[in-house]
């Protein structure tokens, strides 16, 4: 397979067939981050940040979803459905052999291997081909931000890659012509003693002994005056090596013999430093996480002398494998750390008490040779006594488990060539460190390879559907997994289909707990510990967890937990981002927050167990409450002159979604809809039908748009239900006259009739006047849509004397639209242009875009009955081009079986064919029946004799 997207050098863009331009900044920088995170979701927060930074504007939601549109279509028709969004973020599908640095890292993985085997014809092979991918001067060619992570990771692994490939060269006998890539990188990187090193052999195996001393002098001396060191052994044994060659006596290294400090001394000989070797074993059947290991390994990597100590930290919900890749990573290190390795469980999260770093720091001084009695007494010395000792050592230091960065600060060296990596469930993000690896759920290939290490690949290809719901009732989440697997390994009779019944169950974190693994303790540690937490804070991020554990399955605003917790929303961002620190909640999008799926049952869990019922009915209602308020409010934006719905009678003043504009507003109606359904059904449960009705009504707007996919449909039939069982007969008007125009939408217009007939009856009962115009409005498009031209001007003209009787003394850009469907229906083509003209200006003037499209659709259709074609086919391009950004797929249909009919008129039969045929196939998809019957009709045109 091609490599079909390139970041070593200027961004890249091919299909397999041509090179793809992406010309916009904006969408080489979102295209380049997405490429960093290949086929893994990158949340809409992490690319606000990449196009505006830390403050963006309010805006940025709706724009960034505009400009990844742009991007799609720039990656043109065979890469377009790579880009996808997903409940998680967006991501870009690429397979490692279509991302040049993904072949990159695949060649440096490789040698590294061959390099630790000392293979080095391999090494050469490898490291020369991962090289071969750059393009460009190298680092500072790449598509990323200056100093961002990435960038900064490929540089260095393509140092990397340098070095192991002038190793080769040189053991392999290949030094002619070295020196001078070698002078040049060194000259580029002073500090970077391994290129000194590859110089001055390079340099001596060509028989240029002199410069080879002159090379090891200027290193020596850069070091000297700047760090105050002297050169480390590998470069000095190359040195003596140079010295050897001429028979010069050897030469004693300037710092060999340095004695640990509290060391004893026998016979005038520093005594040997233990190495601890402290590494708890690694899980055999560990798998996965390739990218987090190359992090680990390139981080963990021994700092050049006299810089600050590595510390990494690995942060994760409990279960998430952070100790398993810790130990999986460090063990692969280890021969990089002489001089021992340091492990300690720091006990933060569990039943145990929580180590301190006064304990910790003196095990650690004894475990590297200082005398019990020579410990100091206090923390802070023994801290000293502890920085003093790993700044003369290579040491890998490994704390797992930490509970806050007090926890872990005093167990930090200084400098020095020394690393640390810690672990916890908490983000620590005031621990100073070189880089954070943050861990989430497996992706589904790396779940299904440690579910087959776990029980068998054969078990797992015998029936693959079974694996699949296994896998989805684990959520990614490792420990699940490994429970799963453990159950399956030690029951062979099992058919993985047995499992996957048991975890398909309610009660899931029941059936996750084999021995003395369970999901359930993995959750309730952290959880307990923001219970028992000494801050006030901790204790009221608790109670929110609770609280959000009774809506555990959809994502959050601030907004809206604020309404289900019942606090101000500044107050509830501290509880959330306690919560987020603390891996108990994920940052989904920006400002939107979601549980972990088996987190949010356990939640759910702990809600039911700590919460009186009132409590939870009342949290509950607030949050509907809120939701029935947010949506009118983006319906507004879209509709701007639909008839308002009327408040709840105990509406709470709530915090509210700003939306910059109607497109803001209807993206998130797309986005809030699965959470505005349950929230019909769950209003209907709490016996409140005036909270379902107004959510279902109120997402008129989004229908206009939608009405294809039949989800509004349903969500009013629920919502009437309610509302008929309640005996609500104003939210049953609201409910027929919605359910009325989804018919008509649909062109199910006899359904449309009788429901608009029901409203009207509903609202004269209860004495709505504007409610009845705008009924009375409706029953004359459906009339018309219906053929019945007497029977629509009648309704037309009923509208307009209510509308006379409300004092409206202008007509609206409904009433216009309404007049130019009688008059288009009565033949008046001329008046029928006029009026939606009149129309389309005060859509534009409102910034209503569902609305313009159908009346650019309609007017487009009246001026292809005018006979002036080349107008309809303008105007029908723009309403094609809007409802296409819109993704209304029944809009779309409507407007290109015009743009057909007005091709096939004008004597264009190619571009009429072309259009009913895309008719044709957007019908057969999405069951648009109507334009599938009227893409045939005019297809059949072409076959007529």
């Amino acid at each position: 397979m091609p490599v079909l997207f390139g970041l070593l050098g200027p961004l890249t863009v091919h299909d397999g067939v041509e090179a793809r331009p992406v010309t916009s900044p904006t969408h080489r920088s979102l295209l380049a981050h997405l490429l960093v995170n290949p086929d893994r979701p990158v949340t809409a927060e992490a690319l606000v940040a990449v196009v505006w930074g830390e403050h963006p504007p309010r805006t940025a939601g709706a724009s960034l979803h505009n400009h990844l549109a742009r991007l799609r279509r720039s990656l043109g028709p065979r890469l377009e459905d790579r880009l996808e969004s997903t409940a998680s973020g967006y991501l870009l599908r690429v397979a490692e052999e279509e991302l040049d640095s993904a072949v990159f890292a695949a060649h440096l993985r490789r040698a590294r291997a061959a390099h630790a085997d000392r293979e080095w014809p391999h090494v050469l092979r490898e490291s020369a081909a991962a090289l071969a991918l750059w393009r460009g001067g190298g680092a500072g060619d790449l598509p990323l931000p200056d100093g961002s992570p990435e960038a900064a990771r490929l540089a260095e692994l393509r140092l990397q890659a340098f070095e192991w490939r002038f190793d080769a060269e040189l053991e392999l006998g290949r030094h002619e012509g070295l020196a001078a890539e070698l002078s040049l990188l060194a000259a580029e990187h002073p500090l970077r003693e391994s290129f000194h090193r590859q110089l001055v052999l390079a340099l001596h195996r060509a028989g240029r002994r002199a410069d080879a001393l002159a090379a090891y002098r200027s290193l020596r001396r850069t070091l000297v005056d700047e760090l105050g060191i002297e050169p480390g052994e590998a470069v000095r044994r190359a040195h003596q090596e140079v010295l050897d060659a001429d028979g010069s006596p050897r030469a004693t290294p300037p710092g060999a013999a340095v004695a640990a400090p509290g060391a004893g001394v026998a016979d005038d000989a520093p005594a040997a430093a233990p190495a601890p070797a402290q590494l708890p074993v690694a899980p055999g059947d560990f798998t996965g996480r390739q990218r987090e290991l190359d992090a680990l390994a390139l981080y963990l990597r021994p700092g050049e002398p006299g810089a600050a100590a590595r510390v990494v930290i690995v942060t994760g919900m409990g279960g998430v494998g952070k100790t398993s890749l810790v130990l999986h990573g460090a063990h692969t290190v280890r021969e990089d750390y002489p001089d021992g390795q340091l492990h300690a469980d720091l006990q933060g999260y569990g039943l145990s008490e929580a180590r301190t770093p006064h304990d910790l720091l003196g095990r650690f001084l004894t475990d590297l040779g200082v005398p019990g009695p020579s410990v100091p007494e206090h923390t802070d010395d023994r801290a000293a006594a502890y920085r003093a000792l790993l700044a003369e050592r290579r040491l890998l230091v490994v704390l797992d488990n930490a509970r806050d960065a007090r926890q872990v600060l005093p167990l930090l060296p200084g400098s020095g060539r020394s690393a640390v990596v810690v672990t916890s469930r908490h983000k620590l993000p005031s621990l100073p460190c070189s880089t954070r690896i943050p861990l989430g759920p497996l992706s589904p290939d790396e779940q299904r390879s440690l579910l087959e290490a776990m029980c068998g690949e054969d078990r797992v290809a015998a029936d693959p559907a079974a694996a699949g719901r296994i896998m989805t009732a684990c959520a990614g989440l490792p420990l699940a997994l490994r429970i799963a697997g453990s159950r399956l390994a030690h029951r062979p009779a099992w058919e993985l289909g047995e499992l996957a019944r048991r975890l398909g169950r309610t009660d899931r974190l029941r059936a996750l707990a084999v021995d003395h693994l369970a999901v359930r303790d993995a959750f309730s540690f952290s959880y307990s510990s923001l219970q028992a937490g000494a801050r006030p804070l901790e204790r009221e991020a608790a109670q929110a967890f609770r609280l959000l554990g009774l809506w555990p399955a959809y994502r959050h605003s601030a907004q809206s937990a604020a309404a289900l917790i019942g606090a101000p929303v500044d107050d509830t961002l501290d509880v959330l981002d306690a919560l987020v620190d603390s891996h108990l909640l994920d940052v989904a999008a920006p400002g939107r927050y979601r549980f972990h799926d088996l987190l949010g049952e356990f939640a759910a869990e702990c809600a039911r167990a700590e919460e009186p019922e009132e409590a939870r009915t009342a949290a509950q209602l607030r949050l509907l409450g809120w939701y029935a308020a947010a949506v009118s409010a983006a319906n507004r934006r879209v509709t701007p002159q639909a008839l308002p719905i009327p408040p709840l009678d105990d509406a709470e003043d709530f915090e509210l979604p700003e939306f910059a504009d109607g497109d803001a507003a209807l993206d998130w109606c797309v986005e809030e809809l699965p959470v505005i359904r349950a929230a019909v059904r769950r209003a209907a449960e709490l016996s409140r039908p005036d909270i379902a009705w107004r959510l279902a009504a109120a997402l008129f707007g989004y229908g206009l748009t939608y009405w294809w996919n039949g989800e509004w449909a349903e969500c009013l039939t629920e919502a009437l239900a309610a509302a008929t069982s309640g005996g609500d007969v104003l939210g049953q008007g609201w409910l027929h006259g919605r359910l009325g125009v989804a018919h008509g939408l649909a062109q199910r217009n006899e359904l449309s009739l009788e429901h608009l007939r029901t409203a009207l009856e509903c609202f004269r009962a209860v004495d709505e006047t504007a409610a009845q115009k705008t009924v009375l409005g409706n029953l004359a498009n459906a009339h018309q849509q219906n053929g019945d031209v007497e029977q629509a001007r009648l309704y037309a003209e009923q509208a307009a004397e209510l509308a006379a009787r409300m004092s409206s003394a202008q007509p609206t850009a409904t009433d216009l639209a309404t007049l130019g469907g009688v008059l288009f229906g009565a033949g008046d083509l001329v008046g029928a242009e006029r009026a939606y003209r009149s129309a389309v200006a005060g859509w534009r003037a409102l910034g209503s875009r569902p609305y313009l499209a159908i009346s650019l659709t309609n007017l487009g259709d009246s001026l292809r009955g005018l006979g002036r074609p080349q107008e309809a086919l303008e105007v029908l391009a723009e309403a094609l081009e809007i409802r296409r950004e819109l993704g209304s797929h029944g809009g779309i249909a409507d407007t290109l079986e015009a743009l057909a009919r007005t091709h096939f008129e004008h004597g264009d039969r190619a571009a009429a064919r072309r259009y009913w045929q895309e008719t044709l196939d957007l019908a057969r998809r999405h069951g648009l029946d109507h334009y599938a019957r009227l893409s045939l009709k005019g297809l059949d045109a072409f076959t007529a004799p």
